[in-house]
Formats: C-alpha cells, sequence, structure tokens
C-alpha cells in the first residue's frame, strides 16, 4: 500500500489543528505549555499563535493564549415545527443572546423571513458587529441531504416533497458575507449535547411538534444511508399500520405536542405552572407507553446507554415523564438504560453552532 505523500502546507495545517486544539479544549494557555504538551517547536508555536491571532480565533493573554470567544461568532435558527429558537453564539460555544418564539408552519415564508429580517434583527437586538458574524446556520424538523442541499421531507411544516434550499443558501451567503449551514434539529441538538457532555455514543430523542432522534456513535453523528437515521416518529407499534404520505408517523400520532394539545384542550392554559399535577400525570403515562418501547429497542439495537430527552413535550411534562420513562426502562432494557435532561436548553443552538466554527475554523487552518 502506497504511503500518503504529506508537503509541508499539510505539516503547517496539522501543526495549526493541534496548536488551536489544544488552546480551545483549555480554554487559555502558555506558549510554553503549547511547546512542552505539543512537542512542536518554539519559533512554530509562535507563529502559530500569531496566525490565529491575525484570524481573530484567539488572543493574546500574557505569555500565552487564549480562544477569543466573543471575537468571532454564528447565528442559528432552530425550527421545530410551530416553534422558532434563535440566537448568536460564540466559537467557544458561549450563547451571546438567545429569543424564542411561535411561528406559522409555512416553510418558504420562514426563508424569507430569516433571510429579509430575522438575522439582521438578531444582530441588532444582540449588539453585535456584523462584520464578525462567521456563519449562519439553520435547523430543520426533517431529512435533509446536505450534499444535495435538499430538504426531501418534514412533514411538520408542511414540506412533503423535495425542495431544494441552495439556491436560498446561496443568497444569504451574496447578502451577509457568511456561508450557511443546515442540518436536522434533532442532529444538531444531539451535536449540542455531545459538545457539551462529550460522550462518545449517545442517543438524543427530541419529543416536540414531530418526535425523533440523533444518533452519535464513537463520537460521530450518524447520518444514514439517505440521511433518516433517528426517524423514531415513524416507528410502527400496530401490525396493521399503514404509512400515508401526508400523514405524521405512528408514535407522532399518538405524542406529538399538537395531538397532546388537542386531546387534553391545553390552550385552556397559559402556563405550564396551570395544568393540574393529575393531568400532567395523565399525559405522562400516555407518553410514557410507547415512548419507552422506542428507546428500548433503539439501545438495544445500537448498545448505548446515553439517553438524552428534549422537545416541547419534555418540557411541558418535566420529572413527571422522566420518572416514568426511566422506570418503565428498568423493566424493559438488559442492560441499565437513563433517560437524562439536556445539558443546556440551548443544546441545538450550541450543536449548530459548533458545527459552522469546525468547518469554518478548519478552512481557516488549511490557507496557505
Amino acid at each position: 500500500m502506497e504511503k500518503p505523500q504529506y508537503t509541508a502546507a499539510h505539516l503547517k495545517g496539522m501543526n495549526r489543528h493541534v496548536v488551536y486544539d489544544f488552546i480551545r479544549e483549555r480554554g487559555a494557555t502558555s506558549k510554553a505549555q503549547i511547546v512542552k504538551e505539543t512537542g512542536i517547536s518554539p519559533p512554530t508555536v509562535i507563529k502559530i499563535v500569531s496566525y490565529l491571532v491575525e484570524r481573530g480565533l484567539v488572543v493574546e493573554a500574557g505569555e500565552g493564549a487564549a480562544i477569543n470567544g466573543p471575537g468571532r461568532f454564528s447565528a442559528v435558527f432552530a425550527l421545530e415545527g410551530s416553534f422558532l429558537s434563535m440566537g448568536l453564539v460564540d466559537i467557544s460555544g458561549r450563547v451571546l443572546h438567545r429569543q424564542k418564539t411561535r411561528t406559522a408552519q409555512d416553510f418558504g415564508a420562514f426563508l424569507a423571513e430569516v433571510r429579509d429580517g430575522l438575522v439582521s434583527s438578531l444582530l441588532h437586538a444582540a449588539g453585535a458587529d456584523p462584520a464578525r458574524l462567521i456563519g449562519v446556520g439553520v435547523t430543520l424538523p426533517g431529512t435533509y441531504d446536505p450534499a444535495r442541499r435538499v430538504l426531501d421531507y418534514a412533514p411538520a411544516i408542511g414540506v412533503f416533497g423535495p425542495v431544494e434550499i441552495g439556491p436560498w443558501m446561496d443568497g444569504m451567503t451574496q447578502k451577509f458575507g457568511v456561508p450557511v449551514y443546515v442540518e436536522n434539529d434533532t442532529n444538531a441538538q444531539c451535536m449540542g449535547e455531545h459538545e457539551l457532555c462529550r460522550a462518545r455514543d449517545l442517543v438524543y430523542v427530541s419529543a416536540g411538534t414531530g418526535v425523533g432522534a440523533g444518533v452519535m456513535l464513537d463520537g460521530r453523528l450518524r447520518r444514514g444511508e439517505t440521511n433518516k437515521c433517528g426517524e423514531i416518529g415513524y416507528n410502527v407499534f400496530f401490525e396493521d399500520y399503514k404509512r400515508t404520505a401526508r400523514a405524521a408517523g405512528c408514535l407522532e400520532q399518538r405524542i406529538g405536542y399538537h395531538v397532546l394539545e388537542q386531546q387534553f384542550a391545553l390552550d385552556r392554559f397559559s402556563r405550564r405552572s396551570q395544568i393540574p399535577p393529575a393531568l400532567l400525570a395523565q399525559m405522562a403515562a400516555q407518553v410514557t407507553k410507547p415512548l419507552a418501547l422506542c428507546i428500548a429497542n433503539l439501545t438495544h439495537v445500537l448498545d448505548c446507554s446515553t439517553v438524552v430527552l428534549g422537545g416541547e413535550v419534555a418540557e411541558l411534562l418535566g420529572d413527571a415523564l422522566l420518572d416514568a420513562l426511566n422506570a418503565r426502562l428498568e423493566e424493559l432494557c438488559l442492560s441499565p438504560v437513563r433517560v437524562h435532561r439536556p445539558a443546556s436548553a440551548d443544546d441545538g443552538l450550541i450543536g449548530m453552532a459548533a458545527h459552522i466554527t469546525r468547518m469554518e475554523v478548519d478552512a481557516l487552518l488549511e490557507e496557505e
């Protein structure tokens, strides 16, 4: 087998990655410590740190360097059916500003709103300098193919066939001067939880307007052959069930937020605190039955014991759902499995921003 041929440019890029990752993992460190721990020569470390400072990725800190978190940031828009979270996240993963609102379930109108108003209004509300924007990220509740830049299927937002969004992404880049990235919403939440807890194997389950999962195996996001890995909303529980093209999946039809909202007349309550505990317990019991089966089967197939549960349904039912799920999983699972709360309510924003940072920083570190 022929050995790969490394050039000076390869070695330069590799050394930059090593130094940047070393500083990022520690937040701040001295140049002497970088030399000692990485084995890279002092002159090379000095040149690399200067390069990173010039690119706004790190700042000088005494005799060393620190990640320049506030120096560069991403703008992220996380659409989950009827709900939209948006925020600015710096390259160290710190959320600088966040907003959350309900939104119309019209995909075309959403894209136009992001392009024509939301990015600018978010920057203005945060008092952020547009020149420091490193990228824009959008997460969507559906099957997205990053290679084709096509949203194939997203019934929660009215998309029942392939929609090419590449032209919209190009228009955004032309308008704001930064790259645009799109990702499945639950995949972004899974990446965020991975950033925060560093579990090598992780399943993130989102129960909201739709129901889905993000899967991290050996520290890598699993997309699947057709980008449908984690579409647990379509898990089937009845022998005579048949999927219809424009309907929600079998699991979503039982535990999706709108199903609960309508069945239990939740519009009677303006705040969660007003919902009687007995009603919360009744809803938790209804959600637990199929969701526990789904999680048990998923963890048996993947041999993964770390499960995080998020989404509007999980927020609504809180500990009543978590306690019921974990009690049922003790009865179902071969190995111990615990369902945990998200490490952050902003995990989708953090995960998408981390992806943008990784892609853009990689490009900067590979520059000649």
